[in-house]
């Protein structure tokens, strides 16, 4: 269940934004990562300083924090490029 929350509240949280802005495909992808690196810190923070869990010190830390942007990444590009066009600017 917490894998699923830590997954996928970034990835609808960042295509609902994505979707609102209608920003060219370019712009989208560009916006996918970086709301992607911002929620991953977002996601760290409230884990360790707001609910107090998960706060230790360990070099994996950061190897996790990489693998939680690509994996989130990967995930909003693919339900963008599947995407029907209605959702997206038409120009």
């Amino acid at each position: 269940m917490q894998t699923l929350l830590i997954m996928g509240v970034p990835v609808i949280v960042i295509l609902l934004v994505i979707v609102t802005l209608k920003l060219r495909e370019l712009f989208s992808y560009l916006a996918i990562v970086g709301l992607t690196v911002m929620s991953t810190f977002t996601v760290e923070f409230l884990f360790c300083s707001v609910l107090k869990t998960q706060c230790q010190p360990d070099p994996l830390n950061s190897v996790g924090l990489i693998i939680h942007s690509f994996i989130v990444i990967t995930i909003c590009s693919v339900i963008y490029a599947i995407m029907p066009s209605r959702f997206k600017k038409i120009s």
